[in-house]
């Protein structure tokens, strides 16, 4: 459909919240190795098909999306240095155990909690108060390290754009980091949490406004563990 010739190359990888800026990091690579002078990034998040009808934890907080973003050797923004991890510890809170390579067949393991939320292996399963621990424990260090990489400070970034995980533990991070609100844009209520599509959406968003400027630091974290960062430097 989109009449891409047979001689342009394409690959897949397989992250969560962070794969936007690990594309970013793949990207840059292939700018800089001359291997590539235009590349499409593409994220596509379709988290409702690995969800239980009856859960109602996380159907009211993941939303479908997808986004496109063209990186090429001439653009308006130029892409910094990165700062990745990655930390498999934390797995077994965000995941879907069946389906996979290492578990094919499902489970059929199906059961109920006290409150009526499904329990199942062949569903998403999130244990969202792990991952509010090692959210905050893991991006302080991360913002930290983007801006040392970067040759930044804090009050040098125009935008903040983090991985919209939901608006309480956004704020929380906000404060704990000292970044003016203002500085911090949030979209959230329309589409919810999108993975890998987040950060794109709230550039795009942010773009509409003409509200992208200078530096942004980008911060995806999540599923895996793993976490990454970046800066975009606004050019033209």
């Amino acid at each position: 459909k989109l009449k891409i010739p047979t001689s342009c190359g394409a690959l897949d990888f397989n992250l969560g919240c962070s794969g936007y800026v690990y594309g970013l990091s793949l990207a840059k690579g292939l700018l800089l190795g001359g291997i590539a002078n235009n590349i499409l990034l593409l994220t596509g998040e379709t988290y409702s098909k690995f969800m239980h009808p009856k859960d109602k934890g996380n159907r009211t907080l993941f939303g479908d999306a997808g986004s496109a973003t063209l990186i090429s050797t001439d653009g308006f923004a130029e892409i910094g240095n990165f700062s990745l991890g990655t930390n498999g510890k934390g797995a077994k809170n965000l995941i879907v155990k069946t389906g996979g390579m290492r578990n094919r067949e499902k489970a059929n393991d199906l059961k109920f909690d006290d409150n009526g939320n499904p329990l199942s292996s062949d569903h998403l399963y999130m244990n969202g108060a792990e991952i509010f621990n090692f959210t905050i424990e893991a991006v302080p260090p991360l913002i930290e390290d983007t801006l040392k990489k970067n040759n930044l400070n804090v009050d040098e970034i125009n935008t903040f754009i983090f991985h919209q995980a939901n608006k309480f533990m956004l704020n929380y991070l906000r404060k704990k980091l000292k970044i003016e609100e203002s500085k911090f844009p949030y979209f959230m209520s329309e589409v919810g949490n999108t993975v890998s599509s987040t950060l794109p959406i709230v550039m795009y968003e942010e773009m509409k406004k003409n509200n992208l400027k200078g530096n942004i630091l980008l911060a995806g974290f999540g599923v895996g563990y793993s976490w990454g960062g970046c800066i975009i430097k606004i050019i033209q």
